[in-house]
């Protein structure tokens, strides 16, 4: 049975009252510019009915259904969508059709799951699901499972029209991309910062990207996997922006001026200055970071409270309560351990103290900055900043 339509299914959408169409506006949005993108002439519309958002499916989008699944599956907002087939809402018409799909899909057990999106709608849900499975039991033999069966035939009645199908496809859930306001990331090219990226993306944040290098004393590999990192994450929101900053300037400074216990803390506090500073700047409304608390030397409670001392635009921490292995796992999950394990040279690596500080205070970073120039500093860094629209 060749599908006409997708049929998908939004979750947390529906809970937001008013603002409700707001949302579905925009994930109907996501859904045409991905499409378009991806699998461009593939349906016809793409329109709102009762809680559900329906694809109507041209020749060529019959034929490309794996293309349209992937672009589907990474829209967020879609917890499921399912390829199907639109019927008259007349039930020998829906039973010869379920009696199609339960004879032709492999498996001995069956069920027929009937819902509707109204219910004024005059077929009764309970009714179609016994008479429909009576008629397959009488013709092929098949037993009724209700719990795991082999073959799930779905009837949706919505409106006036019925569409059938067998299999959901799920999807990432969360929030369209774009509802969540613009945020900055400050993005490296190891496992953490991508997953703390990809979580807030979920959340609905469009994402523009800022990464520190530390070239010429470091090589530019951890460039090009931050590179690599945004091209994954183009499957969920096309257009960004990555700005690379020179962190190479402001360590030399500091090397040369400050305490070596405090240069980790030093570098972050430029860093948290410099990404407030460029969301400013583009209108962003805060700032990511992959920060774990306990991971590392710097991302102690304390430190992390004399790091973000500096700012006073909010500071997301979406990984700070889960532990290396749980990020790990997600980063494998989202496509991104793999270029992130590759080796670099993390800007923050260059020239480590033996001992770092794990519980500095405020005074003492303010004292320890006396002897630097810190607002020529950011501004030398915000001047040479190197901008690079990304698009599909």
């Amino acid at each position: 049975m060749v599908p006409t339509h997708i049929l998908c299914h939004y979750g947390e959408i529906g809970t937001k009252g008013k603002n409700r169409r707001q949302f579905e506006r925009k994930l109907k949005d996501n859904m045409k510019a991905g499409l378009k993108a991806a699998c461009p002439g593939s349906y016809v519309e793409i329109r709102t009915v009762r809680g559900r958002i329906v694809i109507e499916l041209t020749e060529i989008g019959r034929e490309s259904l794996d293309c349209m699944k992937e672009v589907l599956r990474n829209t967020f907002g879609l917890v499921y969508f399912a390829p199907a087939t639109r019927m008259e809402q007349k039930k020998e018409i829906l039973e010869e059709a379920a009696l199609e799909f339960v004879n032709t899909l492999p498996g001995e057990s069956f069920r027929i799951t009937t819902r509707r999106s109204d219910p004024n709608i005059p077929l009764s849900t309970q009714k179609m699901n016994e008479e429909i499975g009576a008629a397959v039991v009488e013709k092929f033999g098949k037993t009724v499972d209700l719990t795991q069966p082999d073959v799930n035939c779905h009837i949706d009645l919505v409106e006036d029209s019925a569409f059938v199908y067998a299999h959901r496809i799920d999807g990432f859930g969360g929030l369209p991309v774009g509802m969540g306001g613009k945020v900055l990331s400050m993005i490296s090219g190891g496992i953490d910062s991508p997953v703390a990226t990809w979580q807030m993306m979920k959340r609905g944040a469009f994402i523009n990207y800022l990464h520190f290098h530390s070239v010429p004393y470091t090589s530019d590999a951890s460039i090009k996997k931050v590179h690599d990192i945004i091209r994954i994450f183009q499957k969920h929101q096309l257009r960004t922006t990555l700005f690379l900053a020179e962190l190479a300037p402001i360590q030399e400074e500091v090397i040369e001026k400050c305490h070596e216990k405090y240069r980790i803390i030093l570098y972050r506090r430029f860093m948290f200055r410099i990404a407030e500073a460029l969301a400013k700047r583009e209108g962003a409304h805060a700032v990511i970071t992959g920060e774990s608390l306990g991971q590392v030397a710097s991302q102690t409670i304390e430190n992390m409270e004399t790091i973000e001392a500096v700012t006073s635009m909010p500071i997301l921490r979406p990984l700070v309560g889960m532990d290396k292995q749980e990020i790990v796992n997600r980063s494998k999950e989202i496509g991104t351990y793999d270029i992130s394990i590759l080796p670099d040279e993390d800007c923050c690596a260059y020239f480590l103290p033996k001992q770092p500080a794990t519980k500095a205070t405020v005074e003492q970073l303010q004292k320890a900055e006396e002897n630097l120039d810190v607002e020529a500093l950011v501004e030398g860094a915000l001047d040479s900043l190197h901008k690079k629209v990304i698009e599909s």
